[in-house]
């Protein structure tokens, strides 16, 4: 790790409106020493430049109506080319407040009620919540588990995309930590050219992945899905800052560019804060070293995971993690009865992600953000191999 930052210190959270440290009543707990290790943000200070861009803004007193700078899109071109030797072209982008809502506002613009919209869970899970509020029909291709790791299963996706309008890619997977293949994406590129689908691709987490592994921009696979494609980037989870709400939809198609755009705009969605520009400018720019050591930390963290893990506590299997900050654990073999994140928090006050609110195939298993000190890593694996081991 780079002695340019120190991320064996994390700054307390609690006193300022912290989802994952100010709530804990949201765990469904009483006891006094949960460690929350759930909700995908880091316990990290950012990047210095990102910090100081903040407080030169912050130091201005007037804290009015901001646009949409074309420095924003020009860092984000640059960090792409880069980072992941890829040209896009400035036609192609547009400034959504996240991805989120940018997932409803697809939804709602070229599907209707009732259309069929494909899912690979267990998989992040507005996906299939924002799929069921706005009236359309949920339909899954589970991944399947072989040889130790999770893949796709192309039968059941193939079977899924018949008569459906649109599927949600999450690439790098979450909650599996899975970063997909070529021959893979390209299997999904085809079955979205046999189905007449378009393709939403999440690629949120496509700055954050390991020695060994590359993740593949969704509209380099072939030309047929760049024609169908809406993708998804921010620098939220890749620097921390997703508090600041910053993406960028990427859409080579005009038609279908400028069809989300009016969604964008029929919803009022689009306008970023007056802190958001910059500090995603400046993260852009300049947050390389930064991404460079906190990924090195943070895939220093899953191998004492996997270690500790095997050497105190072997019923419980860590998934390997290709990409994402967040291990996939699976406790069915501690054989726990009833609810297995009831059983954890209490018993242990780890408050980590229940695996069922991923959907199908996520009962049993658990999700841990290692975007934190190893010494809370450690901390987490002393309490589970106390209670369970």
């Amino acid at each position: 790790m780079s002695s340019q930052f120190n991320f064996d210190h994390a700054p307390d959270r609690r006193p300022y409106d912290s989802v994952k440290w100010s709530y804990p009543e949201l765990s469904g707990s009483t006891r006094g020493d949960l460690l929350p290790l759930w909700v995908a943000d880091m316990d990290f200070a950012g990047p210095p430049e990102v910090q100081l861009a903040l407080q030169q803004r912050v130091a201005h007193p007037v804290y009015g109506y901001s646009g949409r700078p074309d420095s924003f899109f020009s860092a984000f071109a640059g960090w792409m080319q880069r980072r992941h030797s890829t040209t896009v072209e400035r036609d192609w982008l547009l400034f959504v407040p996240g991805i989120v809502p940018a997932i409803a506002a697809a939804i709602r613009a070229f599907t209707s009620a009732g259309d069929g919209v494909v899912i690979m869970p267990p998989v992040y899970h507005p996906f299939k919540t924002l799929i069921e509020k706005n009236h359309r029909q949920c339909r899954e291709a589970p991944l399947r588990i072989q040889e130790g790791s999770y893949r796709l299963d192309l039968d059941a996706l193939d079977k899924a995309c018949r008569g459906s309008r649109l599927l949600l890619l999450c690439s790098p997977h979450n909650p599996v930590g899975r970063v997909w293949s070529l021959p893979e994406l390209q299997a999904i590129a085809d079955l979205a050219a046999k189905h007449d689908l378009l393709v939403f691709a999440d690629e949120i987490h496509a700055d954050l992945v390991y020695e060994g592994f590359r993740h593949i921009p969704s509209h380099e696979i072939d030309q047929r899905l760049s024609r169908r494609l809406l993708a998804a980037w921010a620098p939220s989870k890749t620097f921390n800052i997703a508090g600041l709400q910053a993406s960028c939809m990427l859409i080579p198609d005009q038609n279908l560019r400028r069809q989300f755009n009016e969604e964008l705009e029929a919803a009022a969605l689009g306008q970023p804060n007056c802190l958001t520009a910059g500090a995603a400018t400046a993260a852009y720019q300049h947050g390389d070293a930064w991404l460079q050591a906190v990924l090195e930390y943070m895939q220093g963290n899953y191998l004492l995971l996997v270690e500790q893990l095997a050497e105190k506590l072997p019923a419980v299997k860590v998934y390997p993690l290709e990409g994402t900050y967040l291990a996939w654990l699976d406790f069915s073999g501690l054989k726990l009865s009833g609810n297995v994140h009831k059983s954890i928090v209490e018993k242990t006050g780890l408050w980590l992600d229940a695996g069922s609110r991923f959907g199908t195939g996520g009962d049993g298993f658990a999700r841990l953000n290692l975007g934190c000190p190893r010494t809370t890593v450690q901390e987490a694996v002393d309490r589970l191999a106390a209670a369970f081991g």
